[in-house]
């Protein structure tokens, strides 16, 4: 376990002290942290959100906090493009073919397997633990500082620094950080290096889009207190809301990004003050019907932080103080950090158009432009607070004696929403996290797998089915967004940390595996003789276990009669202890496959039904498309059996030489 220590404050006082912020219209950093406006770090200890009803006010307190250099944005010309707080945003991905969606195995899960986000309030705390105490091989997360140097020596680096914790079982199993929270000077010229200061698993960062789970938290608190309901229009509360045909846009609509609103839109230099932008966002004119599409939009959530101040009758820094980061003990988690915390916190963009890095407060623009404070970004945090985040939601809403949630609302949170609107392999969606995403889950996606990522380079991920808490602070807009691809090594720490957990089946380890790279094709192929005549049922049936992003990364079943110059699937059944069995009905496979190692049995027939006979090829396929996948399909002994007579075992060792394997790798 890595910690480096915390440095003092007269470490580099002075290093990446830049005057003016690096965000649209600059701004004296100290002017705009814990003395001025919404402050401050989260210290002490408070009440829990769950007694009492909350106080009634209007909006509160924002014009004043911008500082008055924004408002000479206004009429900037040159204008940095806004960096919204989209996250590291998943690739760009074509519509899957018809045939990959249409065959995709159902993999839910029916009773009595209880659902994963049913948790039971435990209240257990975060504790350092050894790897092997919590389940985790000591060994494969020692891989952890390769994947992450790897990143940083990138040309050009994935990241400057990052921050890494593994947790499992509510043990803190691993911290790892590397690199440099601060650089540069500019986005081509680097700091003296005696003013460098290195990235520490104490590393405050700017968390970006991560800030609205805190906002859904909040939202939910309201929605328990009987303050709110999903059903709630949102101009029921916002009246302004309504323009442009939004009156039925509803809460939930915002919470699961579907309420038709644009992405984004530029508040922080096409208007002149914090009412104007505000009036900005809740006039804004959709561009879709609500619940027809998934458009992920930061003005949703920005609406949202408006309806918890009002209902609430304070800002939503005080709130969420209140209600979640003080209940919980959170004390390095804020809005707006205070100037001397500088030092600790990670630097991240360098603005060409105004000649300032921005270090100490929010990156996004438009956050900053409202003061620091809104519901899609600004919250700074620690990679050690944001897993005690985390395991509250493992906890069922519920850390130590803090009871921030009830375990049923956590379950609705981390519950899919919108997937009669997005489709098969499309985004998914609960209250608030996102679930399901192969881009920076990897290894760990499940359907039930969630959390979130943020621009300046964070992520959260949050494996229920083991109590998994991954979490990779980073700065790889430091110090320019030019070079972030921060997923990439996402997607490497969290399909090294599931390999750390187990979850492919030990045995199919020593058998032949596939799709671990991306934009590849990989065959395992067998030739034999059926014979022909008499009573035959002869069938293929596999070891294998599957874990391909859905609709995108497939695993063919197929059979040939004419020496490989056609192909026709074969379908089959998965058979597994314990499970429900899964029809495979075109012979592909995709998708999470329930972590199971499943016996697939495809009776050998052509595609009138008529049994195979004579000289036969059988072929599996792994075909992965050009970013992102999971663990890739792993199989284990091939058998091909008619009755009691086993034609071909690979459990033989002159079987196993029959195959022949283009791209798969056998295992030790």
């Amino acid at each position: 376990m890595d910690s480096r220590t915390t440095p003092s404050s007269d470490e580099n006082p002075e290093a990446g002290a830049v005057g003016r912020g690096g965000e649209p219209g600059g701004g004296d950093t100290s002017a705009t942290g814990g003395d001025a406006g919404r402050a401050g770090a989260v210290r002490g200890s408070g009440p829990s959100s769950s007694g009492g009803r909350l106080r009634r006010a209007g909006l509160t307190r924002r014009a004043g906090l911008a500082g008055t250099a924004l408002a000479a944005t206004a009429t900037a010309v040159g204008v940095p493009i806004a960096g919204w707080a989209k996250g590291d945003p998943a690739p760009h991905k074509d519509e899957p073919s018809s045939r990959s969606a249409l065959a995709a195995p159902d993999w839910s899960r029916g009773k009595p397997h209880r659902h994963p986000w049913d948790r039971q309030r435990s209240g257990r705390t975060l504790r350092e633990a050894e790897p092997g105490s919590v389940g985790l091989d000591a060994d494969s997360l020692e891989e952890l500082p390769a994947i992450i140097r790897a990143g940083l020596d990138h040309d050009p680096p994935r990241f400057s620094g990052a921050s890494l914790l593994v947790a499992s079982q509510a043990g803190i199993a691993y911290e790892h950080a590397d690199g440099y929270a601060l650089r540069w000077k500019t986005a081509t010229e680097q700091l003296p290096e005696d003013q460098w200061i290195e990235a520490r698993s104490d590393t405050i960062y700017d968390l970006a889009s991560i800030s609205k789970l805190f906002t859904a938290t909040s939202v939910m608190q309201l929605i328990e207190q009987g303050e709110l309901s999903l059903e709630d229009t949102v101009a029921s509360h916002l009246p302004a809301f309504a323009a442009n045909g939004k009156a039925d846009v509803t809460v939930q609509h915002l919470l699961t990004h579907v309420g038709g609103l644009p992405p984004f839109i530029n508040l922080y230099s096409s208007y002149p003050d914090v009412p104007s932008r505000l009036d900005a966002v809740l006039t804004v004119a959709p561009q879709a019907p609500p619940g027809t599409e998934y458009v992920y939009s930061d003005l949703g959530l920005i609406t949202l932080g408006l309806i918890v101040e009002k209902l609430a009758g304070q800002s939503l820094d005080e709130y969420v103080r209140e209600h979640i980061t003080e209940p919980l003990g959170m004390h390095e988690t804020m809005y707006n950090p205070p100037a001397e915390l500088r030092p600790r916190i990670a630097a991240t963009e360098y603005i060409d158009y105004y000649g300032e890095l921005v270090h100490g407060h929010v990156h996004d623009e438009n956050a900053y432009s409202l003061g620091g404070v809104a519901g899609h970004a600004g919250v700074f945090s620690t990679a050690r607070d944001l897993a005690v985040f985390g395991q509250m939601f493992l906890g069922g809403g519920r850390y130590g004696k803090a009871e921030i949630l009830s375990a049923q609302t956590v379950q609705e949170m981390f519950t899919d929403r919108i997937a009669a609107v997005t489709g098969v392999g499309g985004a998914r969606r609960g209250l608030g996290p996102e679930l399901e995403a192969w881009y920076y889950h990897a290894g760990l996606t499940s359907p039930y797998s969630g959390a979130h990522t943020g621009f300046t380079g964070t992520s959260l991920v949050i494996d229920p089915l083991t109590d998994t808490i991954v979490i990779m602070l980073a700065n790889s807009v430091h110090p320019t967004r030019e070079w972030s691809s921060t997923s990439a090594t996402r997607r490497e720490v969290s399909t090294c940390v599931a390999g750390a957990l187990g979850i492919v089946p030990t045995k199919l380890r020593e058998g032949w595996s596939a799709g671990a790279e991306d934009d590849s094709t990989a065959t395992l192929t067998a030739g034999l003789d059926l014979g022909s005549g008499g009573a035959r049922s002869p069938e293929l049936v596999l070891d294998l276990f599957a874990h391909l992003e859905t609709a995108y990364d497939v695993l063919s079943v197929e059979a040939s009669q004419d020496q490989g110059s056609s192909w026709y699937p074969l379908a089959g059944t998965l058979e597994a202890r314990h499970e429900e069995p899964v029809d495979v009905p075109d012979g592909q496979i995709t998708g999470w496959g329930r972590r199971q190692q499943w016996t697939g049995t495809f009776p050998l027939v052509d595609s009138a039904g008529e049994v195979l006979g004579d000289e036969v090829q059988i072929r599996l396929t792994v075909t992965t498309d050009g970013a992102t996948r999971g663990l890739g399909a792993w199989v284990g002994r091939i058998r091909v059996v008619d009755g009691h007579h086993e034609l071909l075992d690979t459990d033989r060792a002159a079987d196993r030489e029959v195959i022949v394997a283009d791209g798969w790798v056998l295992g030790e």
